[in-house]
């Protein structure tokens, strides 16, 4: 694959990693009242500070995204935090649901699509200038 068809490539799965993050993970994480969260199968915790807060990081890692689409061979290294952040979810969400048990589909769902963004940003990673 070439380094144009490459980028073609890489720009898709930012934008549907930036659609994943936004309507999965961070808005629902960060607004949701607990009764919609109920309803997709997330327990609301006794204290949400910490549900919340990483509803926030996700939507400002949106932004972080973004960069990586507009110049994803500058923004390189956006690509790399990519890898690391999705094989590191994943291999938490593997350990917690082999430990402690996973129940909720949606979350085998989000270790499902992490793994596949993980790859997709390795296979897909730009060359250096």
């Amino acid at each position: 694959m070439n380094e144009e068809t490459k980028i073609k490539w890489l720009r898709i799965v930012i934008i549907v990693k930036i659609i994943v993050m936004v309507l999965l993970w961070g808005l629902p994480l960060w607004l949701a009242p607990a009764s919609l969260l109920g309803m997709l199968g997330v327990a609301m915790p006794a204290d949400p500070f910490f549900m919340r807060m990483f509803g926030c990081v996700m939507i400002g890692l949106v932004f972080l995204y973004w960069f990586g689409y507009q110049d994803p061979v500058k923004n390189r290294d956006i690509i790399k935090y990519g890898v690391i952040d999705n094989t590191l979810s994943f291999l938490t969400m593997l350990g917690v649901g082999f430990t402690t048990g996973i129940t909720n589909p949606i979350t085998w769902v989000s270790a499902g699509l992490v793994l596949l963004f993980a790859i997709a940003f390795y296979v897909l990673m730009p060359a250096k200038k």
